[in-house]
């Protein structure tokens, strides 16, 4: 191998302050970590997949994949936080309502809840002027 770039990342383990699931659209990228910073949210595992809580919201591979990897940062980085955010205009939406996205955030927060319910799940909708807490 060939160091092509310099960087000293730190060696220690750390402990999540969530687990973060969002779309990968990086209209959303900016926002999504200044609200993090905002929630007191430094260090993360960041799942990012194309249409966010969409996966959890149906059964099948996406779904036990996602699961998988939110039982990983629980076993690994003692997470006991889970944000699921999705956005406007999601293109793995093919132009769905908003009220079609939200209603998948909801169902994937039951999904999970149901796999994992010592975890503290809150839902998001991020659009083009803020972030929206689903209730």
């Amino acid at each position: 191998m060939e160091k092509i770039f310099h960087f000293d990342s730190p060696r220690e383990h750390y402990t999540a302050d969530a687990c973060v699931l969002t779309c990968y659209d990086a209209r959303f990228t900016q926002a999504v970590r200044k609200f993090l910073k905002r929630q007191s949210i430094q260090t993360f595992d960041h799942i990012q997949i194309p249409g966010s809580a969409k996966a959890l919201a149906a059964p099948g591979p996406e779904c036990d994949f996602v699961l998988g990897a939110i039982r990983t940062s629980k076993r690994l980085h003692g997470t006991t936080r889970l944000l699921l955010l999705a956005h406007a205009e999601c293109g793995a939406y093919g132009g769905a309502p908003t009220d079609t996205i939200v209603a998948d955030v909801t169902r994937a927060a039951g999904v999970v809840l149901a796999s994992e319910p010592s975890l503290v799940v809150e839902c998001y909708f991020c659009d083009f002027d803020g972030i929206y807490r689903i209730q």
